[in-house]
């Protein structure tokens, strides 16, 4: 489940920032997220440690980038909180898979991944807000709101199906 939701995030962050970029004509900022993504996924189906380090900086970059080109605030939000959040999950992942036998990695699981859903589910509403506070409400932010929403229906229900 977090190699999962690290490839989950990191796409859902992309996509944001290469949407965004391409609803303003800025295409060459738009294939430059969709190439970081790339590389990061790369670099996480190689395990290369460093590049998921290199692809938060450079998708942060890009969504400064976009709120000095006065892009979108949400999508801009969503896509730096999404390179943080496939970021922190691959470092988890890392952490997870040299764990010595006495740690508890289901607990460890379940309270980082609460801790991640806290953090999401308050930064979307800000983003949200935000949109609703500009007039900026579309079709399109919506439907990250709902894949948003299903990605932590799906964590909370693979929690109650561990638990029962």
């Amino acid at each position: 489940m977090i190699k999962f939701s690290t490839f989950f995030t990191l796409w859902m962050g992309t996509l944001a920032l290469g949407f965004a970029y391409q609803q303003a004509d800025l295409t060459n900022y738009a294939w430059a997220a969709v190439s970081i993504g790339a590389f990061w996924t790369w670099g996480l189906l190689q395990f290369k440690k460093q590049i998921p380090r290199i692809g938060m900086v450079l998708l942060s970059l890009l969504s400064i980038i976009g709120l000095f080109n006065d892009l979108p605030f949400g999508w801009m939000l969503a896509g730096a909180l999404n390179a943080l959040l496939s970021y922190d999950l691959s470092n988890f992942h890392q952490r997870l898979r040299f764990a010595s036998e006495s740690e508890d990695t289901k607990l460890l699981k379940r309270v980082h991944l609460t801790r991640l859903s806290i953090i999401t589910l308050l930064a979307l509403a800000l983003s949200t807000t935000v949109i609703f506070w500009q007039a900026e409400f579309t079709l399109e932010w919506a439907i990250f709101l709902v894949l948003g929403g299903i990605w932590g229906i799906s964590l909370l229900v693979g929690w109650v199906r561990r638990e029962a």
